[in-house]
């Protein structure tokens, strides 16, 4: 019985995540951009989509608007834990499709994640990741010293406390999960997009994935955003994208690799997963790392 009134507990605190972040104020760009309303999911886990406006027009005249596609997990939750790919092959990970690992890993949600090269084979070979990315509490690829590239990292401790950071801020011995990105686009509830380095083509419309915290790091948001869909959605910019995450309630958020990469992908059945986004290369491209969510289905009702 108290496994059952712990699972129902968190269910309704999901559901009601709001109350933590109902004080970051919207800005302009913020308060035009359209949210579904979040329904749960899984256990600890809500899911979402929303209309970013990308552009004033096109040069016909037409509104631009981009999709996004966005889950909301608890990290405090029963059963939540944290996935990302690991070591393997000559260089740090040999790649796969976002799909391929949700069925190698079993998770129920997954995205893509670091930067990586050589971009991009449609068939699985040894890759290198660009930036942080800790897997199981082993450094699969350590923090770029490049100083063209950025060190912003999502890093996730034991007992799934998170935060978004740069990497010469956190100890790496004491990270459990850890994955890099381009630029931190929110911090302190705040847009600092515009300190985005250039890596990632920060100034114009592209697929988008990012992921953010609330404050305090309870909430973890997984997004992508649709782009180069004609007719469909155009995607953002680094400061549409931090409008997109101030919307949400992040108190920070972190711009990851994006473009033919972005994707999300859903597992109701364990090892069955499904896409919900759609890639802009028209099928799913093999990237170098990829972060999952493992999590437990929701309760059934006894009139079910």
């Amino acid at each position: 019985m108290r496994t059952c009134y712990t699972v129902a507990a968190a269910v309704l605190l999901s559901c009601s995540a709001h109350a933590e972040t109902a004080g970051v104020p919207p800005n302009q760009a913020a308060s035009q951009i359209t949210q579904s309303g979040f329904s749960p999911l899984y256990v600890g886990v809500d899911y979402e989509t929303a209309t970013v406006p990308s552009n004033p027009a096109t040069t016909d005249g037409a509104p631009t608007t981009s999709r996004a596609y966005i889950a909301r997990v608890d990290l405090r939750a029963p059963g939540v834990a944290l996935q990302t790919t690991s070591h393997s092959g000559p260089l740090n990970t040999v790649s796969e499709t976002i799909s391929q690992f949700a069925t190698r890993t079993r998770v129920r949600l997954a995205i893509n994640a670091n930067f990586f090269a050589p971009c991009c084979n449609a068939f699985s070979e040894p890759k290198t990741i660009i930036g942080l990315l800790v897997s199981n509490g082993r450094v699969v690829s350590p923090a770029t010293k490049d100083p063209t590239q950025s060190e912003a990292v999502l890093a996730i401790m034991r007992g799934n406390a998170a935060v978004i950071e740069h990497g010469s801020n956190i100890k790496v011995s004491q990270i459990v999960t850890a994955v890099a990105g381009s630029a931190i686009v929110v911090q302190n509830g705040k847009d600092i997009s515009a300190s985005s380095p250039n890596e990632g083509d920060p100034t114009n419309p592209n697929p988008r994935t990012l992921v953010g915290l609330s404050n305090h790091g309870r909430y973890l948001y997984l997004v992508v955003i649709d782009g180069r869909v004609k007719g469909y959605s155009t995607g953002t910019t680094n400061a549409q994208s931090a409008a997109l995450m101030l919307a949400l309630g992040c108190d920070s958020a972190l711009n990851l690799d994006g473009g033919g990469s972005t994707e999300m992908v859903r597992a109701d059945k364990l090892g069955e997963p499904y896409i919900l986004n759609t890639p802009s290369g028209g099928a799913e491209r093999f990237d170098a790392a990829a972060l999952g969510v493992y999590a437990q289905e929701l309760p059934r009702l006894p009139f079910e």
